[in-house]
C-alpha cells in the first residue's frame, strides 16, 4: 500500500515540476480569428442596428446583410472587430457610413454583423480598431495660391 502511494506522488511532482516548466515558457498569443493586430485600445461602445434601404457614405447601396458599421468620426474604409460580452461572439466589420445620428449611440451595425454577432437591436459591445485606411496626400495648391496672390507674389503661380 506504501508503495503504491510513494510512486502516485512522485508521479504528481513529476506532473507539478512540468507544469511549472510550461508555465515559464512565453508563448506569443496569436488571434484565433484573423491575423489583424488591434491598433487602438478597445472600447465598450452603445451600439444598434440599422437595415433601411438607404446610400451610404460612400456612394454605394447599402448591404443589410453585409458586415458593415456606420461611426461618428472614424475614416471611411477603417476596419474594426466588434464582440458582444454576452455570448462571447466577435467579427470584423468595415466602417462606410455615419452616424449613428442619435445621442448616446457610437456604432450603427448592419443587420448581417447584429446576427452574426447574436445582437438584439440596442446594447453595449466591446470595439477594437484594427486598421485604419491610409490618407491621401493632399497637395495645397489652392492655399499657396492665396497666399501668392494676397502678398503680390504671382511667380510660379498660373492663377496670376
Amino acid at each position: 500500500m506504501m508503495d503504491w502511494i510513494k510512486k502516485k506522488l512522485r508521479y504528481l511532482a513529476l506532473v507539478l515540476f512540468c507544469a511549472g516548466v510550461l508555465s515559464a515558457i512565453h508563448i506569443n498569443k496569436v488571434s484565433s480569428e484573423n491575423t489583424f493586430d488591434r491598433i487602438q485600445a478597445g472600447q465598450w461602445v452603445v451600439a444598434s442596428m440599422y437595415w433601411q434601404d438607404k446610400l451610404v457614405s460612400t456612394g454605394k447601396t447599402f448591404n443589410p446583410i453585409g458586415w458593415h458599421a456606420a461611426h461618428k468620426t472614424l475614416p471611411i474604409g477603417t476596419l474594426i472587430r466588434v464582440s458582444n460580452p454576452k455570448n462571447h461572439r466577435s467579427i470584423n466589420v468595415t466602417i462606410n457610413d455615419r452616424g449613428p445620428f442619435v445621442a448616446n449611440r457610437e456604432l450603427d451595425l448592419s443587420l448581417g454583423a447584429g446576427a452574426l454577432l447574436g445582437f438584439n437591436g440596442l446594447g453595449t459591445v466591446y470595439m477594437e480598431v484594427l486598421s485604419i485606411p491610409p490618407t491621401k496626400k493632399h497637395q495645397r495648391p489652392i492655399v499657396e495660391n492665396l497666399f501668392a496672390l494676397a502678398n503680390g507674389n504671382c511667380a510660379g503661380v498660373a492663377a496670376c
